[in-house]
């Protein structure tokens, strides 16, 4: 009897062992079915859009060059790179560097066409008179007023003149020595240093550029494009634009301009593009700032992807690995387009899949 009760002791020892171990490969099966879980992910419905990007420079659209009337050497200024100034504004005074017989030229030509005028100007009133009462006939009349009119405007000119090399200025004309702005804007560049020498501006030259003025709520965006993308892009195709030194500010821009023609450029065909945009009144920006530009070059709608974190590359096939059967295995997929985060998957996997992160 005691050996009977010593063997069933035995035995349901060794039941309980069996069964004890059982249990502890069950639920290491179980942590491990969880740990592959834990490292696994499951592929997602997205729209996927692939950019590119552009570098550039951003520029006021119109810069305004603003010249003096008169030649001589710069002064002074009454103004500072960076001052928002309106139309009409001082800016800049030129000193005229004239000679005393420039001077004295200038008061005898005064003298002289002045006698002039006084004597046609009697001639033509006391004629006025004559015509008025028929004793002379118009064609007469209209001769001792046309050398009226031109004594006048000899005189007018020969007195400007002297004033003009005198004091600096004509009351009765734009001609100054005082250079002011021609539009309202920023002023972005003053060119010149106290001394310089002025070239006036006329028919026949440009003259001395002496302050540069823009607006700046219109940019430009000028960037480069390479061969392979410019097709891609037509007048009118919205830009997204960053700032490189105004991290969070975006703005949209619309492609005005693309050059027809390429240039050989660090072992690439290059292509100009411009892009215009506005800006806010509380956004400040500078003229040739850097920036970048994005556009889309394709987008899906609905696709099933995966990081490409996901993604192992061999040759030109793609891989990744797939939970099957409780055990990590690696599977060929076809890809399709990428954001540079998640990649398109066409075949190869479905979306109840579970993939290695």
């Amino acid at each position: 009897m005691a050996k009977k009760n010593k063997a069933h002791i035995i035995s349901m020892v060794l039941s309980f062992l069996i069964l004890g171990a059982g249990a502890i490969f069950f639920a290491e099966k179980q942590s491990e079915k969880q740990r592959l879980i834990s490292q696994t992910i499951s592929p997602q419905i997205m729209t996927i859009t692939q950019k590119q990007v552009i570098s550039g420079n951003l520029y006021p659209i119109k810069e305004i060059e603003v010249k003096s009337a008169i030649a001589g050497i710069l002064e002074t200024y009454y103004v500072n790179i960076g001052d928002r100034i309106r139309k009409g504004e001082r800016i800049a005074k030129i000193k005229i560097l004239s000679e005393p017989i420039q001077i004295e030229n200038a008061k005898t030509n005064l003298k002289t066409t002045e006698i002039t005028f006084e004597r046609n100007r009697l001639s033509y009133e006391r004629d006025k008179k004559l015509y008025e009462k028929g004793i002379i006939t118009p064609f007469e009349f209209e001769e001792i007023e046309k050398s009226y009119r031109i004594s006048k405007e000899q005189y007018e000119h020969a007195r400007n003149q002297l004033r003009l090399l005198q004091e600096g200025y004509i009351p009765s004309s734009n001609v100054s020595n005082v250079v002011v702005a021609t539009a309202d804007g920023t002023l972005i560049d003053l060119p010149l240093e106290e001394g310089t020498p002025v070239v006036e501006r006329n028919n026949f030259r440009d003259g001395t550029t002496v302050a540069l003025i823009a607006r700046l709520d219109s940019f430009l965006f000028r960037g480069k494009i390479i061969e392979n993308d410019v097709l891609a892009l037509k007048k009118g195709l919205k830009l997204t634009v960053l700032p490189t030194s105004m991290p969070g500010f975006t703005t949209e821009a619309i492609i005005r301009k693309i050059s027809p023609k390429g240039y050989w450029e660090q072992g690439t065909m290059k292509y100009d593009i411009e892009a215009v945009f506005t800006l806010p009144d509380s956004v400040r920006i500078y003229s040739g700032f850097n920036a970048t530009a994005e556009f889309i070059l394709k987008e899906k709608k609905d696709v099933i992807a995966i990081p490409e974190a996901s993604l192992s590359f061999r040759n030109d096939s793609t891989f990744t690995h797939v939970l099957i059967n409780g055990k990590l295995k690696e599977k060929y997929v076809d890809i399709g387009i990428s954001d540079g985060i998640n990649a398109e998957i066409i075949s190869g996997i479905g979306i109840k899949s579970k993939v290695k992160k």
